[in-house]
């Protein structure tokens, strides 16, 4: 991988930060829950991390999107601004999964619904709409040689990373993806490729440094 290389593009996935429903293992699915104190901290954080990669490495976002949920957005537009990127939007297509009647609930032996299929959940989003609404958004919103910010979710976040094409190193996606860690893939035009999975922010300098050719 070679972040410099302008025939593929870069995408950088990161979770919002903390909710209240997140400390309470509820599942959130699409309902509109704020950041917590705790969250607001870990995007300034998730801020100083990426920024500095910036510093350190030479990489430049062009673009960052979110989910228009507002624990996304809030956060996005904290690191469109760290980073000085005058494109930030939000996107439909990178929602969170619809978890029909599970929203709300508290984690158990349904939530694994998160990032498996189970029909008879009533309401639950199909785990290949998911996968194909993330790919259409990428085809739209990622060109050759463009590095770009993916704020949205848990679920659609480790579904997508546990479908996509694995660099042989990453050996570590199906942990829980944490609160503003990073999930970065590489894109030729036609396929992504998973190239780091939760990542922390203040590990991204490292990680980039380590991968450029």
């Amino acid at each position: 991988m070679n972040f410099l290389d302008k025939s593929k593009g870069y995408i950088f996935f990161i979770r919002h930060g903390q909710t209240e429903w997140n400390v309470l293992k509820k599942l959130q699915g699409r309902d509109e829950i704020p950041l917590n104190e705790v969250g607001i901290s870990q995007a300034e954080d998730a801020c100083l991390g990426i920024k500095n990669a910036c510093l350190k490495t030479g990489i430049k976002f062009d673009k960052v999107i979110s989910s228009p949920l507002s624990r996304a957005s809030v956060t996005g537009k904290m690191i469109a601004e760290a980073v000085l990127c005058d494109s930030f939007f939000t996107d439909e297509r990178i929602i969170e999964r619809d978890f029909g009647v599970l929203s709300g609930s508290p984690y158990g032996p349904q939530s694994s619904a998160i990032v498996e299929d189970v029909p008879e959940i009533q309401g639950l989003e199909p785990m290949n709409e998911v996968i194909n609404r993330l790919n259409s958004f990428i085809k739209d919103n990622v060109s050759m040689g463009e590095c770009v910010i993916v704020v949205t979710h848990g679920s659609v976040t480790k579904i997508f990373a546990k479908n996509a094409k694995h660099s042989p190193s990453v050996t570590n996606f199906n942990e829980l993806l944490s609160n503003c860690h990073m999930v970065i893939y590489s894109f030729d035009g036609n396929e992504v490729l998973l190239e780091g999975y939760n990542i922390s922010p203040d590990k991204l300098s490292e990680f980039i440094l380590k991968n450029m050719e």
